[in-house]
């Protein structure tokens, strides 16, 4: 039996109401993810989570504090400012007083064969560029922490001079051999910016990044009080707000507010992918997420790269990584989204990778819909 043109009709009406309520259910249930992540940090899901800040195209879309943290908070971020010192580096090299393949002690005369404890010849080769990998060759670690090296950060604090004491160890490779992370080599990077813009690294970061990025007194860089050197390895406290400054600046290709603080190359070059991690090392995978076809991270300058597949999608992220679960994530390829995480998880190698899963089970999802 033929059915009538008004009954077709009311069958095409209620299909359609119902696919417009499922895609509303379903726009509503992507909603809720982000807020369904602050409720579970807040009843101790992922615990000293201590804010999380999420901003696309340059607009803060979410800003959230935890554990008595707000925004003018200020947060020992780690490692993170070793990128931060990759940033300074990239800005001395425009300015054409740094090249990324001269040597280190070109820029570092009072440290040579005559006054460095354990000579060895391949010292002189280490270029700036193999301080700013990680491949100096030089035999401290302390990413991995069981490779049969000595964490010569630890170590370094109890000495007068943290730059000498770096290039005191002894070398284990050639340099561009193998990459050994440690806190040693961003310490002698800082150095060399120092001494080849001959001014302190303070005065440079304030001259040259903060004050362009309005960055302008709410942070604190640790100093060696006996040698006037500040800690470029670690130890900078910075608010959480002013991190997604930083991460806003990197993605738009050095550029804040119309001006280019740091040229396109430089930002290209220190996000690259110059360096396979070993043991394909995957932050998702100690986060405790793993895919088919997972590939470890890599590094460029003090930065990492890592590609994350969500709904059989490949998303690339560009980071930078603090021990307590400090991080400024760029994914360049959802309209420019940036996403703070400060934690307190020090010296909690999987808890402070848990910013990974909130990622891989909330925030990317959500901005995947």
């Amino acid at each position: 039996m033929k059915k009538s043109l008004p009954f077709i009709l009311l069958l095409l009406l209620l299909n359609s109401c119902n696919s417009n309520k499922k895609k509303k259910q379903k726009d509503i249930q992507n909603s809720n993810l982000i807020h369904e992540l602050f409720a579970k940090i807040e009843k101790g899901a992922y615990p000293k989570t201590n804010s999380i800040l999420i901003s696309q195209n340059d607009s803060l879309l979410f800003e959230k504090y935890f554990n008595g943290y707000g925004k003018d908070s200020l947060q020992d971020v780690r490692s993170t400012t070793k990128s931060i010192t990759a940033l300074l580096a990239g800005i001395a090299i425009d300015k054409e007083i740094l090249k990324v393949n001269e040597p280190v002690l070109t820029y570092l005369p009072q440290y040579n064969k005559g006054n460095l404890e354990n000579w060895d010849d391949r010292k002189s080769l280490i270029t700036v560029e193999d301080l700013l990998t990680m491949r100096t060759g030089i035999g401290c670690e302390q990413f991995f922490g069981d490779i049969g090296f000595p964490d010569c950060e630890e170590k370094m604090f109890d000495q007068k001079d943290w730059v000498k004491y770096g290039l005191d160890q002894k070398m284990a490779f050639a340099p561009k051999e193998r990459w050994l992370y440690t806190g040693t080599a961003p310490m002698i990077m800082g150095a060399v910016i120092s001494e080849s813009s001959n001014t302190n690294i303070a005065e440079f970061a304030s001259k040259h990044l903060f004050t362009p990025l309005k960055i302008t007194d709410n942070y604190h860089w640790a100093k060696n009080k006996m040698t006037g050197r500040y800690f470029t390895a670690g130890l900078l406290r910075i608010s959480p707000i002013d991190m997604l400054t930083i991460g806003n600046m990197v993605i738009n290709k050095g550029k804040y507010n119309g001006q280019q603080v740091i040229s396109e190359k430089m930002i290209n070059e220190i996000l690259s992918e110059k360096v396979r991690l070993p043991q394909d090392y995957s932050f998702f995978n100690v986060a405790g997420n793993s895919w088919n076809g997972q590939k470890p991270a890599s590094y460029g300058y003090y930065w990492y790269t890592e590609k994350a597949k969500i709904n059989e999608r490949e998303i690339t992220l560009k980071f930078t990584f603090g021990n307590g679960g400090n991080y400024i994530l760029l994914i360049p390829e959802l309209k420019n989204l940036v996403i703070v995480f400060t934690g307190s998880n020090y010296g909690k190698p999987i808890l402070n990778k848990q910013p990974f899963d909130m990622m891989y089970k909330y925030i990317l999802p959500y901005f995947l819909k």
